[in-house]
């Protein structure tokens, strides 16, 4: 009687010592979640849909996702460790490096802000339309000229 005792703890220790490695082991695959929402530098801070989003490991590993029509993205399965994460759009100012440590099953959330570029229409939509400003001085100098020239 004794010795199925003994049998049966011992296979009782190896099924659990064999179900705590698996269950490590989905722990570290897992990995975690890095979410969040990107918007503009504008006082309603509007989403930016269509943000290239690139998560980079310490080791080069890199992890892209895309912003989605309100501004959010999120990338799942990125293994526990500590990153960099840049974001890219044409007319916006690029930013680079926001440092994130990600662990096994946690949910990183990252709001960025990204400022637009000054564009030649921006120019001349400004409240004060800036070309008024140059056709102004233009007349101000010809008139200087055609003073001096007499």
């Amino acid at each position: 009687m004794t010795r199925l005792n003994l049998t049966l703890i011992f296979f009782v220790c190896v099924l659990v010592s064999i179900g705590i490695t698996f269950a490590q082991e989905d722990l570290t695959q897992q990995g975690g979640t890095v979410r969040g929402r990107i918007v503009d530098t504008t006082e309603t801070q509007a989403p930016i849909e269509g943000v290239s989003v690139i998560i980079v490991a310490t080791d080069g590993t890199e992890f892209t996702t895309t912003t989605d029509a309100n501004g959010d993205y999120e990338k799942s399965g990125i293994p526990a460790g500590r990153y960099l994460i840049s974001i890219y759009k044409d007319g916006y100012g690029d930013r680079l490096g926001k440092p994130v440590t990600v662990v096994n099953g946690g949910d990183h959330y990252v709001p960025l802000k990204m400022t637009q570029k000054d564009t030649p229409l921006d120019f001349l939509q400004s409240p004060v339309p800036m070309y008024w400003v140059l056709i102004l001085c233009a007349i101000i100098v010809i008139l200087i000229f055609s003073r001096t020239n007499r």
